[in-house]
């Protein structure tokens, strides 16, 4: 993973750079792992690629001094992740394409159910709510929903819990995945920063925070430099690790081609 200090127009620079990649990935070819690896990738990629591209447009409409750094990193976040899942179902390539698609039946049953149980929610509000959304919704495709969700739970259940399924398609945190593809540094460094942003710590609300010998405490929404940097850094480092492992896979192009774009 290419990690290197660059001023923040440098950065964003590296990034329209990776983004660029998007005009060669229409000749991709099936990836022998079949058609459900293949177009998992491709999936990801094109989420990575359009929320580079995102960043960039937000930087063009606001620039330095109000550039939204709270959602940058949002959006970067899911970057990161994507990377950890790619690379991790790439190591059992058609067994875990197939587990990650299999688990929308697990989640669609959930959500079924929670509609279910909050028919008869003590808030009117909800009540009627949820109440409406059975009808209309989910009352009308429940055989279809628990059919499908029967026909895959096997793939999901937990052995130390029989009955419950899994919290998620692979059994396993970000974290444990991450540790697996050799991801551990950027799990504990960036991955917990970005995180502040989604669970909205303290860290997020200091962003704002000014301190004046003079004035006292103030807040501010004006971006921090050191902040519009971390933003496209994080984006830059996420996606050319993906686009490295893209390009493996898929012979589409080389870690050079990849990692010039930081020269």
């Amino acid at each position: 993973m290419t990690i290197k200090a660059l001023t923040n127009e440098q950065h964003r620079n590296v990034l329209k750079k990776l983004v660029d990649f998007r005009k060669i990935i229409k000749g991709i070819k099936l990836h022998p792992a079949g058609p459900e690896y293949t177009s998992l990738m491709v999936c990801f990629l094109s989420h990575n690629l359009s929320s580079a591209d995102c960043l960039l447009r937000l930087y063009d409409s606001f620039g330095d001094e109000y550039f939204p750094t709270t959602v940058g990193y949002t959006i970067v976040r899911p970057m990161f992740e994507i990377d950890v899942t790619g690379h991790y179902i790439t190591r059992d390539a058609y067994k875990r394409a197939h587990q990650y698609i299999l688990y929308e039946s697990v989640l669609e049953k959930q959500q079924m159910d929670a509609c279910r149980k909050h028919r008869n929610s003590k808030n009117s509000n909800w009540g009627e709510a949820m109440e409406e959304a059975w009808q209309h919704g989910w009352g009308l495709i429940q055989t279809e929903v628990n059919s499908r969700y029967d026909s895959v739970r096997n793939h999901f259940e937990n052995s130390l819990k029989k009955g419950k399924s899994i919290r998620n398609w692979s059994g396993k945190s970000i974290r444990q995945m991450a540790l697996e593809v050799e991801h551990e540094e950027a799990y504990d460094i960036f991955y917990a920063d970005l995180s502040s942003f989604t669970h909205v710590d303290v860290r997020l609300a200091n962003r704002f925070l000014r301190l004046s010998p003079k004035e006292g405490m103030s807040w501010s929404i004006r971006a921090r430099p050191q902040d519009i940097g971390g933003v496209f850094r994080y984006a830059g480092i996420f996606l050319t690790c993906f686009l490295i492992l893209f390009g493996q896979e898929f012979k589409m192009w080389s870690e050079k081609d990849v990692e010039d774009c930081w020269g």
